[in-house]
């Protein structure tokens, strides 16, 4: 009975850090603020049928970048979120929306993608070597950018679909 006390109290521990990955004694490194320039990266994206390189510099209207892994429990929350704003604004002039995981397979990303109906573009990422640019720890992560690279808002840990 004891070992299952220890477990919940663990668990619960878990479920009110949110997705982070630091240990006790480091803190959160913000890298990236709002007024901030998006760093500088190249990922391969994927939409499910095709492929292509996206390029920070690529900037040509709104852009949303959003850090995740399919195992984090904010980030199966948001991305449903997340594709609904991807679909209402898809069609827009400039509007793109690209998501890069945090130390995570095609595959598995692939799965999650299909299960939940998701179309937003993709980068499979094994490391942090991306995430890293942006920020420490703790996702989802969504930053909001303009045409000029400008950061205009962030996100963490929680999608708000109606701002």
């Amino acid at each position: 009975m004891k070992d299952v006390r220890i477990f919940i109290i663990m668990l619960l521990c878990l479920v009110l850090t949110g997705c982070s990955s630091m240990s006790d004694e480091e803190e959160a490194v913000e890298r990236v603020k709002v007024g901030d320039h998006v760093p500088a990266f190249t990922v391969s994206m994927t939409d499910g049928s095709s492929q292509w390189t996206f390029n920070s510099n690529q900037l040509k209207g709104e852009t949303v970048i959003v850090f995740f892994n399919t195992t984090c429990g904010d980030c199966k929350r948001d991305l449903p979120l997340l594709e609904q704003y991807y679909q209402k604004h898809q069609e827009e002039e400039g509007f793109q929306m690209i998501a890069i995981s945090r130390e995570e397979e095609d595959a598995s990303i692939a799965k999650f993608w299909k299960e939940n109906n998701l179309t937003i573009p993709y980068s499979a990422q094994k490391d942090r070597r991306v995430y890293n640019l942006f920020a420490t720890s703790i996702i989802p992560r969504i930053y909001f950018c303009t045409k000029e690279g400008i950061v205009t808002r962030i996100d963490v840990e929680k999608f708000n679909l109606y701002l």
